[in-house]
């Protein structure tokens, strides 16, 4: 390389030599990423904490994970499908959130496993419902619960870490099948692609005593009624809490709890030496369909090349204090989901990213027109909460009369003293999957409000035979006197 300057302090020229040229150019090669042109297609609101999300293999659906119940949306509608229950547990009275949840091959059923942590004990370890219906297909039981669970590749078999070991039932029977790796409790387990193959990781049940297969992952050959252990995955110096083979099958993808992620070539028993520093923030991460990327909360970037090791260039890099632990890529074509926190409100954010989609979100929003309700804040999804000690005064959320469950929770318990011609109910069913109560106050005894409306949502909520919804969200809306303010209805004060 040649660098002449000038005694002009301004100038200075520089002669790149071909072979540091071509260099450079490869480079950015390697860091560039369909991902830098992806835009927001689509934001989806949960008003009440994320916990998970997971697209279903087909990629129409996505299950959002919440303290106490899973919501289901149509991709497609940008709606709720219908939202499930958590795990009952008798002894609290509550329903309790899944510790893991696994959608079956043809998307038509969700699983979810939930195991015993305290007085939070689950009636049902594992449940199946038919996630159109949200009917409960399966049930069982198992006194310590189950950390994970999933479907075999033909949807007939359900796998469940539960206990010691790995049980195998039959997803039509409900019997059990077969038990493997039975010597201790198993934290994280994971499939091949092909159905062939289950790793699996012993749980840190015992502190301060080093076990056998301790830091130690554990690959068995699955056949009709029974596993064999083949080999095993060694080297590693902290417990793992996730595993996840790639979508091809060649490589194995594990976390720790310190953030730590490996990538393995598990075939032939090593990790890929080029991705061997990679941290993310609480070890989440998840694999892109072509098993080509793997996005987490690496730092200041969010998606990072699997075969270099190297951080592409995207639109999700954001400051440390708002990355997100919850992401997921859709299994079917180039879409990404990230959880968020909304600034202005408690609600949270399930953003969509898509690539070779030019076009970004901007379909208009009846939502718009209202100021948001913090649903908590009158609402409960927790008939405990409405019941112990009468400390929470808040009505419940789900219900068979959506009028009922609109007018308690915003106070208009004795409606039959309002003028008839000052208050107006509408309920209406626009779709199969929506419910909505609109109620309208006029000619209010205020000196500067003279209108007050409210829009509710509901959407189905668990087994469609008991007809029940449950309040999604809320919304409100002013109308001035005159000289007041605004005398169409918006989301300005009146002054």
């Amino acid at each position: 390389m040649a660098i002449a300057i000038c005694l002009q302090s301004s100038t200075t020229a520089q002669i790149k030599s071909p072979e540091r040229e071509s260099s450079g150019i490869n480079l950015r090669e390697q860091l560039a990423s369909d991902w830098s042109n992806a835009v927001i297609t689509n934001t989806l609101l949960s008003p009440h904490e994320v916990k998970a999300i997971q697209f279903s293999p087909d990629g129409q659906l996505l299950a959002v994970v919440g303290a106490s119940q899973i919501a289901i949306w149509n991709l497609q509608q940008g709606q709720i499908q219908r939202i499930l229950p958590g795990h009952h547990a008798t002894e609290v009275n509550m329903e309790i959130a899944p510790t893991a949840i696994a959608f079956s091959p043809d998307s038509r059923f969700i699983a979810t496993g939930s195991w015993s942590q305290g007085l939070l004990s689950p009636d049902q370890a594992i449940i199946v419902r038919d996630i159109t219906t949200g009917e409960s297909v399966l049930g069982i039981s198992e006194s310590d619960g189950c950390r994970q669970v999933l479907f075999d590749e033909s949807g007939e078999i359900i796998y469940g870490a539960c206990g010691l070991g790995v049980t195998a039932w039959s997803v039509s029977e409900g019997k059990k099948l077969f038990n493997f790796a039975g010597s201790h409790p198993v934290e994280a387990i994971a499939l091949s692609p092909d159905g062939q193959m289950m790793a699996t990781v012993n749980a840190s049940v015992f502190e301060g005593q080093e076990k056998e297969g301790d830091n130690q992952i554990q690959l068995w050959q699955l056949e009709a009624e029974s596993a064999t252990l083949v080999s095993t995955l060694d080297g590693l110096e902290n417990d793992i809490a996730n595993l996840e083979f790639t979508g091809d099958g060649k490589r194995l993808v594990s976390s720790s709890y310190d953030g730590k992620v490996q990538v393995w070539n598990w075939q032939q028993v090593n990790i890929e030496r080029q991705t061997n520093n990679l941290y993310s923030n609480n070890g989440v991460f998840s694999i892109s369909a072509d098993s080509k990327i793997i996005a987490g909360s690496f730092h200041n970037n969010t998606m990072i090349d699997l075969r270099t090791g190297l951080p592409l260039i995207n639109l999700h890099s954001i400051p440390p204090r708002k990355q997100s632990n919850i992401i997921a890529f859709s299994p079917q074509e180039q879409l990404f989901a990230r959880v968020e926190k909304d600034s202005d409100s408690s609600n949270y954010l399930v953003k969509l990213w898509q690539v070779g989609n030019s076009q970004s979100e901007t379909l208009p929003n009846h939502r718009d027109n209202y100021r948001s309700i913090p649903l908590a804040e009158s609402w409960s999804n927790q008939e405990q909460s409405v019941l112990v000690a009468n400390k929470a005064q808040k009505t419940l959320a789900i219900g068979q009369d959506i009028q009922v469950i609109a007018l308690q929770g915003l106070g208009f318990n004795n409606i039959e003293d309002v003028p008839s011609d000052r208050l107006e109910i509408k309920q209406d069913y626009p779709q199969d999957n929506l419910a909505t109560v609109t109620i309208t106050q006029t000619k209010l005894e205020d000196d500067s409000v003279e209108g007050h409306r409210y829009l509710l949502e509901f959407a189905p909520y668990g087994d469609q035979r008991e007809e029940k919804w449950q309040l999604i969200w809320a919304g409100e809306q002013f109308r001035c006197w005159s000289g007041r303010g605004h005398q169409d209805w918006g989301t300005n004060l009146c002054h």
